[in-house]
C-alpha cells in the first residue's frame, strides 16, 4: 500500500504543478492593471518610438481585439461631438487616426477626415463617459497614453482620468458605442494599429483654380506623392500645373495649399512651399515698392495644419535682389502638428530680421483654423500689414517698417511656405495647410 500512495503521488505531481502555476497566472493578470499603471515614460516611449508600430507621426487604422471592428466618427461627421464608435474594415478617412506627440509621453489622435482629436465627452472622468471627435485645445482629456498590452496589442489610458478607451459592454457589432472605463485586461480595451498604406488620397472638392482667379502662377511640385520616398515623389515645379492635386484643391469654398516637410524646393531655398507668385506684365516681372504708388495684396486666409516645426509663411513680398530677398513674411508660429488653439502672428524678413535683428511677434490674437482678412501694403519703402474688416477696410495696423530703401523689383506671394525644415522632418507626414479665398492686388497687373 505503501509503495502504492508514493506511486500515486508521482502519478498526479505534474498535475498540481500545474495547477499552482495557472495559480499563479491568474493572481499575475489580476495585478496587470496597476503593472500597466505605473509603466514609466521611457517604456511608453520604447513602445512608440522602437516598434513599428504606433509611431508618432504617423497614421493608423484601430482595430479592436474583441470585435475585429474600426474606431470610426458616426456618420462620418467633422462636427464637434461628433459621436466615436466602432464600424467595418478598415477603409475611409472617418476611420484613420495620426497619431501626435503633445510631449512627456502622450499623444493626441487626430481624425485625417475632420481634424479634429478623441476626447473623452465634457472631461468627465466616469466610468462609462463618452468618447468623440472634438478639435484639439490642449486638454489633457483629449491626450492619451499609448501602452503595449502584449502581441501587437496596446491601451489608450486618458492623461486627465486614468480611465482606458473600450468598447461598451464588449459589444461586436457596428455601431457599438465607444467610451472611457478603468482598464481590467479584457479584450475590448485593446486595439492593434494597421498603418494606412501607401499615400492619403487627394482632398474631394471643386477648382482651387477657379477660386484664386488669373494673374498668378504656382510654384509646387510634379509627379506622384509617396510620403517618405526621396523628395516624396516629387519634383518641384516653378508654374506647377493647377488641376486638383495633393497640394492644390478646393476646400468649403477656399483655395487649400498642403505642403510636407519632404517635398524638394527651389535651388534657392532651403524649405519646400506649395504658394503663388504674382504674374505681371504676363510673367515674371516687378513692381517698384520705392515709389509713391502703393502696391497691396488683400486675402481672406485660414491656417488650418502647422507643419512638424510648428512655422509656415502664408503671405510675403519677395525682392529680386538677394539683398531683401524676403523683404517681408507674414507668418504664424506654433507647435507641430497643431489645427487649433492660439498661435504667435510673427512678422521676419529683411523688414525684422536684418533691421531689426530678429522677427518680431505681433500683439494679436491669431487662432487656428479661424478666417481673416489681411493686407499686405508697399509704398516708398514702407512695408505695412493690416488688419480688414468683412468689407475690405483697414481696421488696424499690425505692422509698419521704416524705409528699408531701395527695394524696386517686388513681387507678392501667397500660400503655405514652411519654415525651419529639417532633414530629420523629412519622412514626416504632418503637413501644413492654408485655405485662402478672395486674393486680390492693386494695381492689377
Amino acid at each position: 500500500m505503501k509503495t502504492n500512495v508514493n506511486h500515486k503521488i508521482k502519478v498526479f505531481s505534474p498535475f498540481f504543478v500545474k495547477i499552482f502555476l495557472l495559480l499563479t497566472f491568474v493572481a499575475f493578470v489580476s495585478c496587470e492593471s496597476e503593472e500597466l499603471v505605473n509603466s514609466t515614460e521611457s517604456d511608453l516611449e520604447e513602445d512608440v518610438f522602437q516598434k513599428a508600430t504606433p509611431v508618432a507621426g504617423k497614421t493608423y487604422y484601430l482595430r479592436n481585439k474583441k470585435s475585429g471592428l474600426h474606431m470610426d466618427v458616426a456618420n462620418k461627421s467633422n462636427n464637434n461631438g461628433a459621436n466615436i464608435q466602432q464600424w467595418g474594415n478598415a477603409s475611409g478617412t472617418h476611420r484613420q487616426w495620426q497619431v501626435i506627440s503633445v510631449g512627456n509621453g502622450y499623444f493626441r489622435l487626430k481624425g485625417i477626415d475632420s481634424g479634429k482629436s478623441i476626447t473623452v465627452k465634457n472631461g468627465s472622468n466616469s466610468n462609462g463617459a463618452n468618447i468623440e471627435s472634438r478639435a484639439y485645445n490642449g486638454s489633457s482629456h483629449q491626450e492619451w497614453q499609448i501602452i503595449s498590452v502584449g502581441s501587437g496589442y496596446y491601451r489608450l489610458k486618458s492623461r486627465d482620468s486614468g480611465k482606458s478607451i473600450g468598447v461598451a459592454g464588449g459589444s461586436t457589432s457596428n455601431g457599438g458605442n465607444v467610451e472611457s472605463r478603468s482598464w481590467n485586461g479584457n479584450d475590448k480595451f485593446r486595439w492593434f494599429f494597421t498603418e494606412v498604406g501607401g499615400t492619403p488620397p487627394p482632398p474631394t472638392g471643386g477648382t482651387a483654380a477657379s477660386i484664386i482667379g488669373n494673374g498668378w502662377k504656382l510654384n509646387g511640385f510634379s509627379g506622384n506623392l509617396n510620403v517618405g520616398s526621396n523628395n516624396n515623389g516629387l519634383s518641384y515645379a516653378d508654374n506647377a500645373s493647377k488641376n486638383e492635386s495633393h497640394f492644390f484643391f478646393d476646400k468649403d469654398g477656399y483655395a487649400a495649399f498642403r505642403c510636407y516637410p519632404g517635398n524638394p524646393t527651389s535651388g534657392g531655398s532651403s524649405n519646400p512651399r506649395s504658394e503663388l507668385r504674382e504674374v505681371i506684365n504676363g510673367g515674371d516681372g516687378y513692381w517698384n515698392g520705392n515709389t509713391n504708388t502703393e502696391h497691396s495684396m488683400k486675402w481672406r486666409f485660414k491656417i488650418e495644419d502647422l507643419p512638424p516645426s510648428g512655422k509656415l509663411a502664408f503671405g510675403q513680398i519677395h525682392e529680386r535682389d538677394d539683398f531683401y530677398d524676403d523683404v517681408i513674411r507674414v507668418q504664424v508660429q506654433g507647435s507641430s502638428g497643431q489645427n487649433s488653439g492660439s498661435v504667435d502672428l510673427r512678422i521676419l524678413g529683411y523688414v525684422t530680421e536684418e533691421i531689426e535683428g530678429s522677427g518680431r511677434t505681433i500683439n494679436f490674437n491669431m487662432q487656428m483654423d479661424t478666417e481673416y482678412y489681411f493686407e499686405l501694403a508697399m509704398k516708398n519703402g514702407v512695408v505695412s500689414l493690416y488688419n480688414l474688416n468683412n468689407s475690405g477696410n483697414r481696421t488696424s495696423t499690425l505692422f509698419r517698417s521704416v524705409d528699408i530703401g531701395n527695394a524696386n523689383e517686388n513681387y507678392f506671394k501667397a500660400g503655405c511656405y514652411l519654415q525651419s525644415t529639417s532633414s530629420s522632418h523629412e519622412s514626416s507626414n504632418v503637413y501644413g495647410q492654408v485655405l485662402i479665398k478672395n486674393l486680390q492686388v492693386s494695381p492689377d497687373n
